[in-house]
């Protein structure tokens, strides 16, 4: 999704390693920002989130700030609801989480 969404500043492709990892180039504008304050937000780090949050804000604008937000909410949200209730990942979901370096735990597959 990210991959067929996005669009590079310069028009390289998305790196989608960094964006799991939480290190190096994503070749997304804003993408280190974009990274913390994702991660506060779905972590719940209320000592981080403000810190990050302006962060984001001052090289993005408000706007993108608040999409951002709601975004990795809604996500963050429908993972943990369908964890919840043990719903298993489709088989579409193993090759996305190769690809990420992400490992499913066997009980969902």
């Amino acid at each position: 999704m990210l991959r067929a969404s996005v669009e590079n500043a310069d028009g390289a492709p998305v790196e989608l390693r960094p964006v799991a990892t939480g290190c190096g180039d994503t070749r997304v504008a804003h993408g280190a920002e974009l990274i913390a304050f994702t991660d506060a937000v779905v972590l719940g780090d209320l000592e981080e989130l403000p810190d990050a949050r302006a962060a984001l804000e001052s090289v993005a604008g408000g706007d993108v700030t608040d999409r951002a937000a709601m975004v990795a909410g809604n996500f963050s949200m429908m993972n943990r609801a369908l964890d919840a209730i043990g719903a298993p990942i489709g088989s579409g979901g193993t090759a996305v989480a190769a690809e990420l370096g992400v490992e499913i735990p066997a009980h969902l597959l």
